[in-house]
């Protein structure tokens, strides 16, 4: 009896294993959404269509299709309703394009940077065994000379950023911290989306996007569009030159993880010499050892993921601060920002503390 426990038990290590490394299931997901399968079976007559129909539809072999469909259905992504007819299910619809977690963005194929990015996770052990990032031992430049040299993967990276940003720029804009401040500059801010959704919620601030010179071209559109055009305003430069001085808040949001220590210290010594010995600066990135991180899976999967793009990395609160030391600013309150384990930090001058 104990031999065969110990067989059961074996059987079920084995069967979660083959669970954990199995990559036809995340690839299905990819398929569905870069086929637009979710989309196109939630726009059918109350929510169904038949398989003859989505495969005519997406363009695909209907036999082909039915395999794909039935793994999707035992994950739990579709049901089937009817013989033949396909309805998405509550996690399901996680996978439409309206949908605000922007899940099929991430997923899509057809997106530059989402395909690049997903190429490089099969290079993972040359991160491992070199500590660097493996985007150049696939395409044999790092990820920021890849995008300097094909426009079409620049748009992308933006595009993607600018999806990041949206989600969370809505989360920082409903913090306590903007009523503490009247100006910000966003640094590494890409196109202006998060900066854009901060100052739409707090009409007293005024802002200001750094980032290189391609990059925040669409700033102004994107201001426009959200009504701030008249308090916010644009400085195309790198955020390894001087920043704009005076502000009372410097904001950086998935900087430093792109970067290893030097560079990442670097960059906030040129935060800490804008702001002064009044104002503050807000980091915000994962926390790896924040005490009841609401996921750290999500947290331990991103910074294999900084490795392998950038060479970069998550941090502990311990890293931050002494990244902080460094640069002059001493830590002063690490706070999460909800269930997908980013923490804003806020950081302020020493000089500041010892008045």
């Amino acid at each position: 009896m104990k031999e065969e426990a110990a067989v059961g038990a074996g059987r079920s290590e084995v069967r979660r294993l083959a669970e954990m490394s199995n990559l036809y299931t995340p690839w299905s997901l990819r398929t569905a959404v870069t086929l637009g399968l979710p989309d196109l079976i939630a726009e059918g007559p109350e929510g169904v269509l038949g398989i003859e129909e989505l495969g005519e539809r997406s363009g695909t072999d209907i036999d082909a299709l039915r395999r794909l469909t039935r793994h999707l259905a035992n994950l739990g992504l579709f049901e089937e309703v009817r013989p033949d007819g396909l309805r998405l299910t509550e996690l399901g619809e996680a996978l439409r394009s309206s949908h605000p977690a922007k899940m099929a963005h991430f997923l899509d194929q057809g997106d530059a940077f989402i395909r690049s990015n997903d190429a490089v996770i099969p290079a993972m052990a040359d991160s491992i065994r070199t500590g660097g990032a493996a985007w150049e031992s696939v395409f044999e430049k790092n990820l920021w000379e890849s995008l300097a040299a094909d426009q079409a993967l620049s748009a992308s990276f933006d595009r993607t950023m600018s999806q990041h940003a949206d989600i969370l720029g809505r989360r920082l804009a409903g913090t306590r911290e903007w009523t503490e401040v009247g100006s910000v500059v966003d640094v590494g801010g890409g196109s202006g989306q998060l900066l854009a959704n901060i100052l739409r919620e707090h009409a007293h601030l005024k802002g200001t996007v750094v980032d290189l010179p391609d990059t925040v071209g669409r700033a102004a559109e994107i201001f426009d569009a959200a009504g701030v055009s008249d308090r916010a305003d644009v400085v195309g430069r790198s955020f390894f030159e001087p920043l704009p001085a005076g502000a009372d808040a410097y904001l950086l949001v998935h900087v430093l993880h792109n970067w290893p220590t030097g560079e990442a210290a670097k960059i906030l010594r040129g935060c800490a010499e804008a702001t002064g010995a009044t104002g503050k600066v807000l980091v915000v990135d994962q926390v790896v050892d924040l005490e009841g991180h609401p996921a750290p899976f999500v947290s331990t999967q991103r910074d294999l993921c900084m490795l392998l793009m950038v060479g970069g990395q998550e941090r502990t609160a311990a890293e931050f601060e002494a990244l902080g030391e460094e640069a002059g600013l001493r830590l002063v309150s690490v706070t999460s920002l909800g269930p997908d384990g980013n923490s804003l930090l806020e950081f302020e001058s020493r000089e500041q503390r010892s008045r």
